[in-house]
């Protein structure tokens, strides 16, 4: 089992994207991900390896950030991640953490840190949607956010990730509004006032992802993220999107069960495993 490492997002992605697209749903994260470096102005840092045999990859890995992600499959998946966390250590790679199928990210953990406990940070699901259900919709209506919102949209954010992911500063929240405003991506249910928000983000080749979805504690209860889910979704269908895709949080069954009404359904479990 050989790894190759890549400098470029954009040879990269052309190099794994048929393997990607085998599980379009599943991949969505890494291929999400390496589509927008390839499309970037300018080449973006990252780390980029596949381990492969004699041309057939079974392993894919994407770093961006601290956190490593995979993508595994066929029948020696499990020697391509033993050659991807060999090949990691001996270049003296420095990860915060992994993120990929329950089996690969767990087993390459449990070889990058042999001698200690796994800190699974999230139990998570990918859910696909292919087509929403008839769900009853909440008074109000969708609305894609402006610039009129960007105080109350950092401020959910940071409220989001301090209640579903980690705390963030109010920089870095400031930030994830403009880029997302920038690119017209954050969308708000509003009944009467902004109650609810969903964002649209890694489009890949034939679909496109879900994420923060955030309703405030004094708006819950009154259906607002059902509507907002369901109805960007409709929308993102209704503009040639062949589906939608999200990850949840194992332990949160309220979210869960919201996203299996309005037509998502289950296609893969993933882990969040940190290394600090």
């Amino acid at each position: 089992m050989m790894v190759r490492e890549y400098s470029r997002a954009k040879e990269f992605l052309s190099r794994v994207k048929d393997f990607l697209r085998e599980r379009e749903d599943v991949n969505g994260l890494p291929l999400g991900i390496l589509l927008g470096l390839a499309a970037a102005s300018s080449p973006q840092k990252g780390f980029f390896a596949t381990a492969e045999e004699q041309g057939d990859l079974s392993l894919v890995m994407v770093m961006t950030t601290g956190h490593l992600i995979l993508a595994s499959a066929g029948p020696d998946w499990q020697r391509g991640v033993a050659a991807g966390t060999a090949y990691l250590a001996r270049a003296g790679l420095s990860l915060t953490g992994v993120i990929g199928p329950r089996e690969a990210a767990q087993l390459f953990a449990l070889m990058w840190r042999p001698r200690l406990p796994l800190q699974v940070e999230m139990e998570q699901r990918i859910y696909r949607l292919d087509a929403v259900n008839q769900v009853t919709l909440s008074p109000g209506r969708l609305r894609l956010a402006t610039e009129e919102d960007g105080v109350l949209l950092s401020r959910w954010i940071e409220a989001f990730c301090r209640e579903a992911l980690e705390e963030i500063s109010p920089e870095q929240a400031q930030a994830m509004v403009t880029t997302g405003l920038a690119s017209k991506a954050i969308y708000l249910w509003d009944d009467g006032q902004a109650v609810s928000m969903a964002k649209k983000t890694r489009p890949t080749y034939r679909g496109i992802s879900l994420n923060l979805v955030y309703t405030p504690p004094e708006y819950r209860g009154r259906g607002y993220a059902t509507s907002s889910v369901a109805s960007l979704c409709r929308t993102l269908l209704d503009q040639g999107f062949g589906f939608c895709c999200l990850y949840t949080d194992l332990a949160n069954p309220t979210s869960n069960k919201i996203y299996r009404d309005i037509g998502f359904v289950p296609v893969a479990d993933s882990l969040s495993i940190g290394f600090t």
